[in-house]
């Protein structure tokens, strides 16, 4: 589910969700599919952020985790039990490997709401990122742990983080490391193939 598809109650404004600006509904897809990280950035620096949600998820999809995070905050203050800020909180602090914040927030969005797309991939990123095996209580398919984990290499190779991160998976499990890997050599070549040419 995308950002420019979530449409839910907002528990502490009451207001209906204004669909978010199409150029970052489309960066956070192609974030969300592992896309190079030119693609990405295109689609959010043409976007325009209309509120702190939008702003973090701006800011992060630029790979300004620094900025992201004001945001979130932001976006936590103003709708502290919201959905949509609890997302890009949870992904931020998954971006800047903030691991218990990350974790905290996605299951905030799980137990109130149930599996969430967006909330289970961020949540199975955070598993993955503490090098941990692809378990988890939520039912899970080889494909939802890759989705998790381009999800989560994505966000790496944006803040230009993907080597440190990797060091801190050094005596990961096995079976983590090999889906982690898969993804981020996916998406490293979707960034050498835009390099080479036009997309």
């Amino acid at each position: 589910m995308s950002l420019l598809d979530r449409v839910r109650a907002r528990l502490v404004s009451g207001g209906r969700a204004e669909p978010a600006s199409s150029g970052l509904a489309e960066a956070e897809r192609l974030l969300r599919s592992g896309a190079s990280q030119l693609e990405i950035r295109r689609a959010a620096s043409e976007s325009e952020a209309r509120n702190p949600v939008e702003a973090a998820w701006k800011s992060l999809l630029l790979g300004d985790l620094e900025s992201a995070l004001d945001s979130a905050y932001a976006a936590a203050d103003e709708r502290p039990y919201d959905v949509d800020s609890r997302i890009v909180h949870g992904t931020t602090r998954l971006a800047r490997h903030e691991l218990d914040h990350a974790e905290h927030e996605f299951d905030a969005v799980i137990e109130e709401f149930g599996a969430d797309t967006d909330a289970a991939d961020g949540r199975r990123a955070t598993i993955l990122a503490r090098g941990f095996a692809p378990l988890d209580e939520l039912p899970a398919d080889e494909r939802e742990w890759r989705s998790a984990a381009i999800l989560l290499t994505t966000l790496w190779r944006l803040a230009s983080l993907a080597d440190e991160r990797l060091r801190t998976l050094e005596g990961a499990h096995p079976d983590g490391l090999f889906v982690i890997m898969g993804a981020l050599a996916e998406g490293q070549a979707a960034d050498s193939e835009v390099d080479d040419g036009p997309v």
